[in-house]
């Protein structure tokens, strides 16, 4: 029996991979042995959340060494995107501001992948290849330190390598991709073109697959019952929600601002609303859980299964909870975040909120400045989603969402399509085939 390889080194990918049919179709349908690769330190969850499954579960110690850390700093300041520079503007005030100047070129790229190739770290992965002699390795994110370290150890065996670019973001804030797989998958044709452009890919090697969690939200049958839903979060029936999915704390030091737009929210909206807030798997949200309105307001927290937030897994029921929340909601309120693709994805109206609440604070620890990232161009140009820059603009904004569930629409329709690429639930079955040609 032929073995594959599946990594599973970042949170979101127990979402975006492992939860779809992709396990069980490899198994099934291509008759492979579908070795899972994940931290020992999160042996329990991937335990408990691939019970049944056909997949085999391997461990390894996720510490990252010196070379790892000076590699990603060195692929980041390779990078030349709007998002890095905002980013070294604002976040980045170190050296790493000083080498952007210098090394975000071709020449940097090629510096860096050449390092990268000497000097990632290699050994991690060794005894498990040899266990398991793999046909092919999927990269679930060439981006993470050790997924490149998987590459470039299957690279050394000669192995096929088929690579995935996790998010929307990544390509342009993440830093150069410092090993090519032999076949790179992405969700859209906008990745593509920045895979194209930015890292000096080969068009010929890339495949556009859609986004394969969102198969599981495109099928209506997979929705619990209103009821159901309703009764499990204490939502009130006869009236209607508004989702809001807030910034966090990561996006925002000394965070005030959630709270400042929920009280807006609640001041503009009547006695047959309430509000479900989705509070962030991977973060917290210090000043908003403590908002006090009996009745109005209903938080659904995603479960945590580590004392850290940032190294959150999503589980299937927590995913599933956010599917029936986008689906029976009314209108969607969003920081920064893949809310808005979600949102526009059901055709829920969708506002942003791109102001810092009731204050102000300079662009460069402002909210705002997220939404001049590069991956938040087609959002805006779509205007599927509204940014609004002030309390003012947004309460506009607000009364005109909630007031017809078809306005922007057709705007929200392109969004999707410009972030989604496909919406017929197929993307698992563009993935699979990918790999399957790839064996």
């Amino acid at each position: 029996m032929k073995t594959i390889f599946i990594s599973s080194f970042h949170p979101l990918i127990s979402r975006n991979i492992l939860s779809t049919p992709l396990i069980g179709k490899l198994t099934d349908e291509g008759g492979m042995r579908v070795v899972v690769i994940a931290p020992l330190k999160k042996k329990s969850f991937f335990e408990m959340e691939l019970a049944g499954s056909d997949a085999v579960l391997e461990f390894v110690n996720t510490r990252l060494q010196l070379g790892d850390k000076l590699l990603r700093y060195l692929s980041l300041a390779a990078l030349d995107s709007r998002s890095l520079k905002i980013k070294r503007s604002s976040k980045m005030r170190t050296t790493s501001a000083f080498f952007g100047k210098i090394a975000a070129n071709s020449l940097g790229l090629r510096l860096n992948r050449y390092l990268s190739a000497y000097f990632t770290p290699r050994g991690l992965f060794r005894d498990l290849l040899m266990k398991y002699s793999p046909v092919l390795i999927f990269s679930t994110d060439v981006q993470n330190e050790f997924d490149v370290r998987l590459l470039i150890e299957a690279k050394d065996r000669g192995i096929k390598t088929v690579g995935a670019v996790r998010s929307w973001d990544n390509l342009t804030c993440k830093g150069i991709i410092r090993i090519m797989p032999d076949k790179l998958v992405v969700n859209n044709e906008i990745l593509k073109n920045e895979a194209v452009s930015m890292h000096n890919v080969s068009p010929d090697v890339i495949e556009v697959i859609g986004i394969p969690h969102y198969d599981f939200y495109a099928d209506q049958k997979n929705r619990t019952p209103r009821e159901d839903f309703f009764k499990g979060l204490g939502l009130n029936m006869a009236k209607r929600i508004l989702l809001f999915a807030p910034a966090g704390d990561r996006y925002v030091k000394e965070n005030i601002v959630d709270r400042d737009i929920m009280k807006i929210i609640d001041k503009n909206l009547d006695d047959n609303w309430q509000i479900l807030v989705r509070l962030p798997p991977t973060d917290k949200v210090s000043n908003l859980e403590n908002f006090n309105a009996p009745g109005r307001i209903i938080f659904d927290r995603p479960e945590r299964f580590f004392a850290t937030p940032k190294n959150n897994e999503i589980s299937k029921s927590s995913d599933r909870r956010l599917a029936d929340a986008l689906f029976y909601c009314d209108a969607v309120v969003s920081g920064p975040s893949t809310m808005a693709v979600d949102a526009a994805f059901f055709d829920k109206p969708v506002i942003l909120a791109g102001f810092d609440g009731i204050g102000k604070r300079p662009y460069k620890k402002s909210i705002l400045r997220y939404y001049d990232y590069d991956h938040w161009k087609q959002v805006l140009e779509s205007n599927g989603a509204k940014l609004c820059r002030s309390p003012e603009e947004f309460a506009l904004e607000l009364d005109r969402a909630i007031s017809d569930k078809t306005y922007k629409s057709k705007e929200r329709k392109e969004l999707a399509r410009g972030q989604c690429q496909f919406t017929d639930g197929g993307s698992t079955d563009r993935l699979l085939g990918t790999i399957l040609k790839m064996i």
